[in-house]
């Protein structure tokens, strides 16, 4: 995940809905570690990922889980 130095911090919280024209992902088109942290997130709050994970969701930032989930850069 690299040094504390690299990582970025997420937070990813529940949404009722995607606004219009705001991109959304499905979660099994996330890479395997982006899956891992969406499903072991806490229910609200951040998270440390490395920079890489983060621009995971830099385009897209609403996923299709068992719900919307909206992620964003803290």
């Amino acid at each position: 995940m690299g040094t504390d130095g690299d990582a970025r911090t997420l937070r990813v919280h529940p949404t009722t809905a995607a606004p219009p024209g705001t991109p959304v992902r499905h979660f099994d088109e996330l890479p395997e570690r982006a899956q891992q942290l969406l499903a072991e997130r806490p229910d609200r709050g951040t998270v440390a990922v490395s920079p890489e994970l983060a621009a995971t969701f830099a385009n897209e930032p609403v996923v299709v889980f068992s719900e919307y989930l909206r992620v964003e850069r803290a």
